[in-house]
C-alpha cells in the first residue's frame, strides 16, 4: 500500500513539472505547415534561413529594426506564379510577443485585414504578428490577382503558427480618450524611437535593451498631440533619464518641466516610479499639463 502511495506522489510531481513547460514552435515546425503550392503559386526552392548576424544579407539597410528588438531568427521563401508574378514571404522569430508586436507597430500605416493578432495591409504588403513571430509577406506587382495571392497566404501562415501572445503591458497604461489606437508604437532603444519621433542625437533618455517604451497620437477638445511612455528598471534610472530629458531638450524649464518650443508646440514631461512620461509635440499648453495629470493618476499605485 505504502508502495503505491509514494507511486502515485511521484506521477503527480512527475506531471506538474512537466506542466510547467510549455511547448514552443520553432521557425522549423511553422514551415513544415506551410504549403509549397497554392491557387498556382509555387515555393521556390527551400526556405532560407537568417540570424543576427547574417540578417542585413537579406535586407541591407532595414536590418537594424529587426535588431534594434530581440530578433533571433528569420525564414525566407519567394513563390512564382506565371513568368512575371512573385510574392516574397519573411517570417520573423522575435523572441517575444512584445518585440513581434514592436517590429509590426513601427511601420502601421496601411488597413487592418484580420490576420494574425494584428494585420497591416498596403500596396502590395501584409505585415502581421502572432505570439513571438512577425510575418511581412510582399508582391512588388499589385494585382487582383496577386493581391488575392497574398492575403490567402498570410491566412495559411496564420493557421501555421499556433502560439500566440499578449501585446506589452505598458500599453495598458495608454488614457483610452482621444487615442488614436493605429498610431501606437512599442520600442525599446533610442534609435527606434528618434524612427518615431526624433528626440535627439544622443542617447539622452537612456535606452536599451530592458527599456519598455510607447508612443501615440492624441486628439482631444483639448489640443493634440503625442504621448510618450517608458519603463525603467529602477526609480533611479527613471531619474537620471528625466533629468537627461530635461537638460537636452527644455534646460529653461528644469522646475515647471513644461516649455513652448519654437515652433508654438509645447513639451512636458514627467517621472513616476519607474516610469517617465511626456506629452510631445502638444497643441496647447492645457493639452500638455492634462496629458501629465492623466498619466500621474494613472500611475499612482502602478507597482512594476
Amino acid at each position: 500500500m505504502k508502495g503505491w502511495i509514494m507511486w502515485i506522489i511521484y506521477s503527480i510531481a512527475v506531471c506538474a513539472i512537466m506542466a510547467s513547460f510549455s511547448y514552443s514552435e520553432t521557425l522549423h515546425d511553422i514551415a513544415k505547415r506551410i504549403p509549397t503550392e497554392f491557387d498556382g503559386w509555387r515555393a521556390e526552392g527551400d526556405w532560407r534561413h537568417y540570424d543576427r548576424n547574417t540578417l542585413f544579407q537579406h535586407i541591407d539597410g532595414g536590418a537594424e529594426l529587426y535588431l534594434a528588438y530581440r530578433f533571433k531568427g528569420a525564414f525566407v521563401r519567394r513563390y512564382l506564379k506565371g513568368g512575371e508574378m512573385g510574392i516574397t514571404v519573411d517570417i520573423y522569430d522575435m523572441s517575444s510577443p512584445e518585440d513581434a508586436f514592436g517590429v509590426f507597430s513601427v511601420e502601421c500605416y496601411g488597413d487592418e485585414v484580420g490576420i494574425g493578432q494584428g494585420s497591416d495591409y498596403i500596396e502590395g504588403l501584409l505585415r502581421f504578428w502572432k505570439g513571438r513571430f512577425f510575418v511581412s509577406i510582399l508582391t512588388r506587382l499589385e494585382t487582383d490577382e496577386s493581391k488575392a495571392a497574398v492575403l490567402k497566404l498570410g491566412r495559411l501562415i496564420d493557421r501555421a503558427i499556433s502560439d500566440r501572445g499578449e501585446p506589452p503591458k505598458i500599453l495598458s497604461l495608454l488614457p483610452v480618450n482621444g487615442l488614436k489606437r493605429r498610431s501606437v508604437r512599442f520600442f525599446r532603444k533610442h534609435s527606434i524611437l528618434n524612427r518615431i519621433y526624433f528626440i535627439a542625437d544622443k542617447n539622452v533618455l537612456r535606452l536599451g535593451d530592458e527599456t519598455e517604451g510607447v508612443v501615440a497620437e492624441y486628439e482631444r477638445k483639448d489640443g493634440k498631440g503625442l504621448l510618450l511612455i517608458v519603463r525603467y528598471s529602477s526609480a533611479k534610472d527613471a531619474k537620471a533619464a528625466l533629468n537627461g530629458f530635461i537638460n537636452a531638450l527644455i534646460p529653461e524649464a528644469k522646475r515647471t518641466k513644461i516649455a513652448r518650443l519654437e515652433d508654438g508646440r509645447w513639451i512636458a514631461v514627467e517621472a513616476v516610479g519607474q516610469f517617465l512620461f511626456a506629452a510631445l509635440d502638444a497643441t496647447k499648453r492645457g493639452f500638455a499639463h492634462n496629458l501629465i495629470e492623466t498619466m500621474r493618476g494613472i500611475l499612482r499605485g502602478v507597482k512594476g
